[in-house]
């Protein structure tokens, strides 16, 4: 029976913010005891973007509402994304996939969760 590496990509997709385009990438640390998964934004070219979409990346869900849990579809908030002059809740959504889900909030509720105790998602703003 294969195991899994103890690293690795879990979720992972394409979104546009604005003109702007992000690669959004949960990387997963797990071993017995050990459960890391930070969430990165890294700012891609719309080429790049164009690509990775045309390769099977999928594009990244953005919607207005908090995803719900329900049987066999679990949510988990991972952070505040502040990217191209807008601020995001980002969660992982996990059912038979590992989808990231952006759900736009205004500064206020940004400065909110951060105060208290949400983590900042990172972003790499110059493409590679």
């Amino acid at each position: 029976m294969p195991t899994m590496p103890p690293i690795f990509i879990g979720a992972n997709s394409i979104a546009q913010i604005g003109e702007r385009f992000f690669l959004i990438v949960e990387v997963e640390a797990k071993v017995p005891g050990v459960e890391i998964d930070p969430v990165f934004a890294v700012r891609i070219t719309r080429q790049q973007a164009q690509r990775l979409l045309n390769a099977g990346v999928m594009r990244t869900t953005i919607q207005n509402t908090r995803p719900q849990p329900r049987p066999g579809f679990d949510v988990e908030f991972k952070g505040v994304l502040f990217a191209n002059g807008r601020f995001f809740s980002v969660f992982d959504v996990e059912n038979a996939t590992d989808t990231s889900v952006l759900v736009r909030i205004n500064r206020e509720q940004a400065r909110r969760l951060i105060r208290n105790g949400a983590r900042t998602i990172k972003v790499v703003r110059r493409p590679f």
